[in-house]
Protein backbone atom coordinates (compact mmCIF):
# COMPACT_ATOMS: atom_id res chain seq x y z
CA UNK A 1 0.00 0.00 0.00
CA UNK A 2 1.56 3.72 -1.02
CA UNK A 3 1.15 6.03 1.57
CA UNK A 4 0.95 9.75 1.26
CA UNK A 5 4.80 11.46 1.08
CA UNK A 6 5.95 8.08 0.43
CA UNK A 7 6.20 8.36 -3.58
CA UNK A 8 7.64 10.73 -5.77
CA UNK A 9 4.91 12.64 -7.52
CA UNK A 10 6.26 10.43 -10.77
CA UNK A 11 5.67 7.28 -9.06
CA UNK A 12 2.33 8.29 -8.29
CA UNK A 13 1.32 8.69 -11.68
CA UNK A 14 2.84 5.55 -12.25
CA UNK A 15 1.26 3.61 -9.81
CA UNK A 16 -1.80 5.34 -10.45
CA UNK A 17 -1.68 3.84 -14.29
CA UNK A 18 -0.72 0.61 -13.24
CA UNK A 19 -3.27 0.32 -11.15
CA UNK A 20 -5.94 1.89 -13.73
CA UNK A 21 -4.93 -0.88 -16.01
CA UNK A 22 -5.51 -4.16 -14.15
CA UNK A 23 -8.60 -2.78 -12.99
CA UNK A 24 -9.60 -2.09 -16.46
CA UNK A 25 -8.56 -6.03 -17.37
CA UNK A 26 -10.17 -7.37 -14.77
CA UNK A 27 -13.72 -5.30 -14.13
CA UNK A 28 -13.96 -3.80 -17.81
CA UNK A 29 -14.44 0.04 -18.69
CA UNK A 30 -17.59 0.49 -16.62
CA UNK A 31 -15.93 -0.75 -13.68
CA UNK A 32 -12.83 1.58 -13.35
CA UNK A 33 -13.14 4.47 -11.06
CA UNK A 34 -10.63 6.92 -9.43
CA UNK A 35 -12.14 6.02 -6.10
CA UNK A 36 -11.20 2.42 -6.95
CA UNK A 37 -7.51 3.74 -8.29
CA UNK A 38 -6.93 5.54 -5.02
CA UNK A 39 -7.84 2.63 -3.05
CA UNK A 40 -5.74 0.21 -4.95
CA UNK A 41 -2.27 2.18 -4.54
CA UNK A 42 -3.15 3.44 -1.10
CA UNK A 43 -3.59 7.23 -1.41
CA UNK A 44 -6.65 9.83 -1.94
CA UNK A 45 -9.07 10.58 -4.27
CA UNK A 46 -7.37 14.25 -3.81
CA UNK A 47 -4.45 12.79 -4.24
CA UNK A 48 -4.94 11.58 -7.94
CA UNK A 49 -6.62 14.91 -8.64
CA UNK A 50 -3.28 16.93 -7.82
CA UNK A 51 -1.24 14.79 -10.93
CA UNK A 52 -4.40 14.12 -13.30
CA UNK A 53 -6.45 16.79 -14.47
CA UNK A 54 -9.59 14.44 -14.01
CA UNK A 55 -10.21 10.85 -14.80
CA UNK A 56 -10.72 11.31 -18.18
CA UNK A 57 -6.68 12.51 -18.53
CA UNK A 58 -6.32 9.20 -16.64
CA UNK A 59 -8.23 7.43 -19.12
CA UNK A 60 -6.50 9.47 -22.21
CA UNK A 61 -3.62 8.58 -20.81
CA UNK A 62 -4.17 4.50 -20.53
CA UNK A 63 -5.79 4.86 -24.05
CA UNK A 64 -2.36 6.23 -25.60
CA UNK A 65 -0.81 3.52 -23.98
CA UNK A 66 -3.27 1.06 -25.75
CA UNK A 67 -2.56 2.18 -28.72
CA UNK A 68 1.20 1.49 -28.58
CA UNK A 69 1.05 -1.66 -27.56
CA UNK A 70 -1.68 -2.29 -30.58
CA UNK A 71 1.56 -0.54 -33.14
CA UNK A 72 3.87 -2.39 -31.51
CA UNK A 73 2.05 -5.76 -32.12
CA UNK A 74 1.52 -4.78 -35.46
CA UNK A 75 4.80 -4.09 -36.41
CA UNK A 76 6.24 -7.04 -34.74
CA UNK A 77 3.95 -9.57 -36.86
CA UNK A 78 4.43 -7.70 -39.69
CA UNK A 79 7.98 -6.30 -40.15
CA UNK A 80 10.03 -9.09 -41.40
CA UNK A 81 7.19 -9.44 -43.91
CA UNK A 82 8.08 -8.12 -47.59
CA UNK A 83 5.38 -8.76 -49.87
CA UNK A 84 2.61 -6.09 -49.73
CA UNK A 85 -0.46 -8.50 -49.60
CA UNK A 86 0.84 -10.72 -47.08
CA UNK A 87 2.04 -7.75 -44.98
CA UNK A 88 -1.80 -6.16 -44.55
CA UNK A 89 -3.27 -9.51 -44.03
CA UNK A 90 -1.06 -9.81 -41.11
CA UNK A 91 -1.36 -6.00 -40.13
CA UNK A 92 -5.05 -6.76 -40.30
CA UNK A 93 -4.65 -10.46 -38.36
CA UNK A 94 -2.60 -8.77 -35.78
CA UNK A 95 -5.23 -6.36 -34.88
CA UNK A 96 -8.33 -8.13 -34.28
CA UNK A 97 -5.52 -11.09 -32.14
CA UNK A 98 -4.70 -7.91 -30.15
CA UNK A 99 -8.57 -6.55 -29.74
CA UNK A 100 -9.31 -10.67 -28.35
CA UNK A 101 -6.48 -10.75 -26.16
CA UNK A 102 -7.20 -7.21 -24.67
CA UNK A 103 -11.12 -6.89 -25.15
CA UNK A 104 -11.68 -4.52 -22.22
CA UNK A 105 -8.43 -2.60 -23.54
CA UNK A 106 -9.87 -2.24 -26.73
CA UNK A 107 -13.47 -1.40 -26.21
CA UNK A 108 -12.77 1.91 -24.00
CA UNK A 109 -9.80 2.94 -27.14
CA UNK A 110 -12.80 3.79 -28.95
CA UNK A 111 -15.65 3.93 -26.84
CA UNK A 112 -14.36 6.65 -24.59
CA UNK A 113 -15.10 9.85 -25.13
CA UNK A 114 -12.95 13.44 -24.11
CA UNK A 115 -15.83 16.03 -23.17
CA UNK A 116 -16.12 18.74 -25.33
CA UNK A 117 -14.41 20.77 -22.79
CA UNK A 118 -11.30 18.96 -23.37
CA UNK A 119 -9.41 18.64 -26.58
CA UNK A 120 -7.46 15.71 -28.11
CA UNK A 121 -4.04 15.22 -26.79
CA UNK A 122 -1.69 15.83 -29.32
CA UNK A 123 0.49 12.70 -28.30
CA UNK A 124 -2.72 10.52 -28.90
CA UNK A 125 -2.91 11.93 -32.42
CA UNK A 126 0.52 11.06 -33.35
CA UNK A 127 -0.05 7.70 -31.96
CA UNK A 128 -2.70 7.14 -34.22
CA UNK A 129 -1.72 8.20 -37.04
CA UNK A 130 1.66 6.12 -36.74
CA UNK A 131 -0.35 3.16 -36.51
CA UNK A 132 -2.19 4.69 -39.96
CA UNK A 133 1.47 4.76 -41.14
CA UNK A 134 1.88 1.20 -41.02
CA UNK A 135 -0.99 0.18 -43.56
CA UNK A 136 -0.35 3.41 -45.93
CA UNK A 137 3.21 2.37 -46.16
CA UNK A 138 2.27 -1.38 -46.86
CA UNK A 139 -0.60 0.17 -49.57
CA UNK A 140 1.62 2.47 -51.38
CA UNK A 141 3.61 0.11 -53.84
CA UNK A 142 -0.07 -1.61 -54.60
CA UNK A 143 -1.08 2.23 -55.61
CA UNK A 144 1.97 3.51 -57.26
CA UNK A 145 0.26 6.71 -59.23
CA UNK A 146 -1.95 7.26 -56.07
CA UNK A 147 -1.51 11.13 -54.76
CA UNK A 148 -0.70 10.95 -50.59
CA UNK A 149 -4.55 12.21 -49.80
CA UNK A 150 -5.97 9.35 -51.70
CA UNK A 151 -3.63 7.10 -50.04
CA UNK A 152 -4.71 8.42 -46.81
CA UNK A 153 -8.45 7.34 -47.56
CA UNK A 154 -7.67 3.87 -49.41
CA UNK A 155 -6.00 3.19 -45.88
CA UNK A 156 -8.52 4.57 -43.63
CA UNK A 157 -11.56 2.66 -45.84
CA UNK A 158 -9.15 -0.72 -45.81
CA UNK A 159 -8.57 -0.28 -42.19
CA UNK A 160 -12.71 0.68 -41.03
CA UNK A 161 -13.47 -2.70 -42.57
CA UNK A 162 -10.64 -4.65 -40.12
CA UNK A 163 -11.92 -2.64 -37.56
CA UNK A 164 -15.54 -3.84 -37.90
CA UNK A 165 -14.33 -7.45 -38.05
CA UNK A 166 -12.05 -6.45 -34.86
CA UNK A 167 -15.07 -5.17 -33.30
CA UNK A 168 -17.63 -7.84 -34.20
CA UNK A 169 -15.34 -10.64 -32.52
CA UNK A 170 -14.97 -8.70 -29.08
CA UNK A 171 -18.46 -8.58 -29.03
CA UNK A 172 -19.25 -12.40 -30.22
CA UNK A 173 -21.65 -10.70 -32.73
CA UNK A 174 -20.37 -12.87 -35.60
CA UNK A 175 -21.62 -16.38 -34.20
CA UNK A 176 -23.90 -16.77 -36.73
CA UNK A 177 -21.64 -17.12 -39.81
CA UNK A 178 -20.55 -20.26 -37.43
CA UNK A 179 -16.61 -19.61 -37.87
CA UNK A 180 -15.09 -18.26 -35.00
CA UNK A 181 -11.54 -18.23 -37.23
CA UNK A 182 -11.60 -14.26 -37.74
CA UNK A 183 -7.98 -14.22 -39.44
CA UNK A 184 -10.41 -16.01 -42.39
CA UNK A 185 -12.72 -12.88 -42.47
CA UNK A 186 -9.44 -10.38 -42.47
CA UNK A 187 -7.72 -12.32 -45.03
CA UNK A 188 -10.84 -12.28 -47.45
CA UNK A 189 -11.50 -9.04 -46.84
CA UNK A 190 -7.96 -7.34 -47.33
CA UNK A 191 -7.40 -9.95 -50.58
CA UNK A 192 -10.56 -8.76 -51.83
CA UNK A 193 -9.84 -5.11 -51.11
CA UNK A 194 -6.41 -5.14 -52.60
CA UNK A 195 -8.08 -7.53 -55.95
CA UNK A 196 -11.13 -4.37 -56.33
CA UNK A 197 -7.54 -1.50 -56.62
CA UNK A 198 -6.93 -2.79 -59.67
CA UNK A 199 -10.35 -2.12 -60.84
CA UNK A 200 -10.37 1.16 -59.43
Amino acid sequence: MGRRNQHSREQQRDMAIAAAELILVREGFGGLSMRKVADAIGYTVGQLYLIFENQDDLLAIINERTTDAIYGHLRDRAETIVEPLARLRALAAAYIEFAQRHPHRFRMLFEHQLPPAMQPRPSSELRIKRMFELVESTLAPLLPRTSPARLRQTAATLWSGVHGIAALAVGGKLKWAGDADFQRYSDQLVSTFVAGLAHV
